[in-house]
């Protein structure tokens, strides 16, 4: 069974047109809500194992350290397979006249 949530702790940085979003997911088998971005971004599984998933269907699963790319119109959300998981997604907004990425879609 698997629990959507908010992350539990969420923190955000910019330097040099690069946004990081770094949060984390306290339990195992919770949901990061599935969504989308317009440009393509790198997510960091900084602590934890994640399952990481497109468009509804599981793609692949990672354990920290970890580098995925998350490209961009697809919709994607992480499960969170153990405890106390920390994500980091970092985008780069050089050139897009954002200052932080903007979200084209999010399912609950």
């Amino acid at each position: 069974m698997h629990i959507n949530t908010n992350p539990d702790y969420i923190e955000f940085a910019e330097a040099d047109d690069i946004w990081v979003r770094a949060y984390t997911i306290d339990n195992k088998h919770s949901v990061a809500v599935q969504h989308m971005h317009e440009h393509d971004h790198i997510t960091l599984v900084a602590r934890g194992e994640v399952s990481y998933w497109e468009d509804g269907a599981e793609v692949s699963r990672h354990v920290a350290p970890a580098l995925l790319t998350v490209q961009a119109g697809k919709k994607h959300a992480f499960v969170s397979l153990t405890d106390d998981v920390v994500l980091c997604c970092l985008h780069n907004l050089r050139g897009t006249e954002m200052q932080s990425p903007k979200v084209l879609d999010e399912v609950i």
